[in-house]
């Protein structure tokens, strides 16, 4: 692990205040996001270079892989979302395999899947994690717990001896270690994370490496057949998924990706469009998600007129972890229905972005 996070981690409380009030006067954002972020690069640190070797492989996905490890988007980690490698724990289910089984023998797989990651999650990592953290934050100052709300009990909170004021139920001082092991791993690289308290400590080097990721044109697909899930709930359920909590963000993430040097060719790329819905169906599958339609020519990516006013409130509150200009919500909703015309359409054409101004 790197050493240089434990000098900020035993500084007095005071000093690690004033450090993340500087950084965030500079960004421009709470101070309680700074602190944030720095705790969630400690905790990417002592999964991937903390843990003792030769055990299970993981990988970082999902939002805050495309914030910390690739900075495509504008948006302050908040929680980290890990893969498990399945044929680490024994399960090396494929899609291939899931596809040629019936709908009770795929059920118990996924079920076999899942408590052998629970079983992982919730006894070694969990008991490594919390060693790693006894050894470095002074005085016990840190919880660890399963998180109450996941009833797959695949998931960590880590309570961090936070120094800033609470000030919202949207950022708490716990970073969330959101696992499971039926996600796609492929493709993927080794990336650096650095947090953004880096920029104002100069003689210290924070920067992390080996944190296996996802490579972001998977996780682009991944978050638009996300939208069409959340349409296609809706249309089932008369509701948001989540109760409409944390969902607009996903909005958010497409519409950043498509501004991405490299959109054009993910855009383009209809292949791994299919295979993320493929997996995504198989793996995740539920009929209220409407899966089966996800693939171009019939995705739904807009929400429905009577989604809006609830998306709007949650992106209104997820606003605060945007630093810089914060597009409008309209913006944002403009450039995700061009591209819906355009994915189920004919052509491969990249979408021209709609200005946020």
């Amino acid at each position: 692990m790197n050493p240089s996070f434990q000098d900020v981690i035993t500084a007095a409380d005071a000093e690690r205040l004033d450090l993340f009030l500087g950084t965030a006067t500079r960004l421009g954002t709470a101070v309680q996001n700074v602190e944030k972020d720095f705790w969630v690069c400690w905790t990417l640190d002592a999964l991937f270079n903390g843990l003792a070797t030769g055990g299970p492989r993981l990988l970082f996905k999902g939002g805050t892989s495309l914030s910390k490890a690739f900075g495509l988007i504008s948006r302050f980690s908040e929680d980290i979302d890990i893969t498990v490698f399945r044929g680490d724990l024994g399960q090396a289910a494929e899609v291939a395999e899931l596809d040629a089984l019936s709908g009770k023998k795929r059920r118990a797989r996924l079920e076999a899947i899942r408590r052998a990651c629970q079983a992982y999650i919730a006894g070694p990592l969990a008991d490594e994690f919390t060693q790693v953290a006894a050894a470095i934050i002074p005085d016990g100052r840190f919880r660890l717990e399963l998180d109450p709300d996941d009833k797959d009990g695949q998931t960590l909170l880590f309570w961090y001896p936070a120094v800033t004021p609470t000030t919202n139920d949207y950022i708490r001082s716990a970073v969330k270690i959101e696992s499971g092991a039926k996600s796609a791993l492929d493709p993927h690289i080794a990336a650096t994370v650095t947090p953004y308290v880096a920029q104002d400590l100069p003689a210290l080097d924070l920067t992390i490496s080996n944190v296996t990721t996802v490579k972001p044109e998977r996780t682009f697909w991944d978050k638009v057949i996300i939208l069409h899930g959340l349409r296609q709930w809706y249309d089932r359920r008369g509701e948001l998924r989540h109760g409409g909590q944390r969902v607009s963000r996903h909005y958010y993430d497409v519409h950043q990706l498509m501004q991405a040097s490299a959109s054009p060719e993910w855009q383009a790329d209809q292949t791994l469009a299919i295979d993320c819905a493929h997996h995504a169906r198989l793996f995740f599958g539920s009929a209220d998600l409407g899966l089966d339609a996800a693939q171009p020519g019939t995705f739904t990516l807009m929400p429905s007129p009577a989604m809006c006013d609830a998306l709007a409130k949650d992106y209104a509150a997820m606003a605060g972890m945007v630093f810089g200009e914060v597009p409008q919500l309209d913006a944002v909703l403009a450039n995700v229905e061009r591209f819906e015309q355009i994915v189920n359409g004919t052509t491969a054409k990249a979408v021209p972005l709609v200005p946020e101004g």
